[in-house]
């Protein structure tokens, strides 16, 4: 069924109840958005904007002897700071009372619909499962917005509000393109380049872009679609020798609660995660993949007082005969310096 959208109440013609087990047939996987610590954790700030410095890695590549009894050779470091704000997430649901009581009319359909044609042929559950319809239209929001953080988390461009637009996070394509980020090209270097499909050998060449910008790569992980991972996984397979496998281990380890698969590389090894949520590549119809170092990944929440970071309000209908709620969050992430991270370009997806 689609979404019922509009300022209009969920009616009991909307909900259509009827009986038998209950499925969702969206996929609700925010795989970053968990492994970063959810909406429940995170750092807990009172402004809507926030800061990180940092201090760019020196490089020796010569050594100046100093002369006997001279002077010493001073030496300071500049830093910089980065900005980040909180986008505001506001989403809201409205039901009838009708639709809220009558959660036992069940809707009759003829067998050429596939559907029971009276109430005396219900399904061995004979009743409707939801009897709470906006405590269920509650928890579908609640797993939109956390689908729509998740997407941020990847693809929103960064407004700080001053001008016509409302906050909106940076998101780690657009950060990754500050300057200084670690980024590798997948294309096949051609004067018109196309797309290649993901490889460990890029992978391993992302890992030592890391390591050469001096990345502490505490906790790797490596976001990819699943076209990647399918790619990925009939390369790796190829190159198995009989139980060895030159390049992933088995799911063994958790982050934030995701399992994943890990990838080895000489410069250690990677976690593997997929999302639902890659940006675009720079050539027509690639995608770009992750490397996030998630230790340095913290979501940031603004606390309201006497509300707290998250939190549900009910909206006042007047003289309206329906229940309508309100879910409320200001919240970005805080990815730490993008040289941390490696973004992988031109994939194909």
């Amino acid at each position: 069924m689609a979404a019922i959208s509009g300022a209009n109440p969920i009616i009991t013609s909307d909900i259509n109840n009827f009986t038998g087990e209950l499925f969702k047939i969206t996929p609700h996987r925010t795989p970053l958005l968990a492994a970063a610590g959810g909406l429940n954790g995170g750092i807990v700030s009172n402004t809507t904007y926030f800061q990180f410095q940092t201090q760019d890695n020196e490089t020796i590549s010569s050594v100046t002897p100093e002369t006997e009894g001279g002077q010493p050779s001073y030496n300071g470091r500049s830093r910089s700071a980065q900005q980040g704000v909180l986008q505001i997430f506001h989403e809201a649901v409205q039901v009838s009372f009708t639709a809220q009581a009558a959660y036992g009319e069940i809707v009759p359909f003829d067998l050429a619909n596939n559907y029971k044609n009276s109430i005396d042929k219900l399904s061995l559950e004979g009743t409707n499962p939801v009897t709470d319809e906006l405590a269920y239209q509650m928890e579908l929001l609640l797993e939109k917005i956390a689908k729509m953080v998740e997407w941020s988390a990847f693809n929103a461009a960064f407004d700080d509000g001053t001008g016509a637009n409302p906050r909106q996070m940076r998101g780690l394509k657009e950060h990754m393109d500050l300057t200084g980020g670690t980024a590798v090209n997948n294309d096949d270097g051609a004067g018109s380049p196309a797309a290649q499909k993901l490889n460990w050998d890029i992978i391993a060449s992302a890992m030592k872009a890391l390591y050469d910008a001096g990345a502490p790569m505490r906790q790797p992980v490596l976001f990819v679609s699943p076209t990647m991972l399918l790619d990925l996984n009939k390369e790796l397979v190829k190159a198995t020798v009989g139980s060895v496998n030159y390049g992933v281990l088995p799911r063994d380890r958790a982050v934030g609660g995701v399992d994943i698969d890990t990838i080895v590389t000489p410069f250690g090894q990677i976690g593997l995660a997929l999302s639902d949520y890659l940006p675009a590549g720079t050539i027509s119809g690639s995608k770009q993949a992750f490397i996030v170092d998630l230790s340095f990944v913290k979501p940031v929440f603004l606390n309201i007082p006497g509300f707290g970071t998250m939190f549900v309000r009910d909206i006042d209908q007047d003289d309206h005969a329906r229940i309508a709620k309100a879910v409320y969050m200001e919240m970005a992430f805080d990815f730490g310096p993008q040289q941390y991270h490696c973004q992988i370009d031109n994939v194909v997806g």
